[in-house]
């Protein structure tokens, strides 16, 4: 697990998890997730692709404001 948020709306939690592959996140999910007490059920989506990617903050506006 790289990240997991507490949600608003539809779902209590978001878990961003890495694995190798399919059958990894399917042992993921049977032997850790529907084991913990409360969890009725689970939704999974899996990106195809990452189309951007950016951990910097745009913030170069604030120095010319100065």
């Amino acid at each position: 697990v790289m990240e997991c948020y507490l949600m608003t709306g539809d779902f209590d939690y978001l878990l961003r998890v890495v694995v190798p592959d399919i059958e990894s996140y399917q042992r993921f999910v049977l032997e850790h997730l529907t084991r913990i007490e409360g969890i009725a059920s689970i939704k999974s989506s899996f990106a195809l692709k990452q189309v951007q990617y950016e951990t910097a903050l745009p913030l170069s506006h604030l120095e010319s404001s100065r």
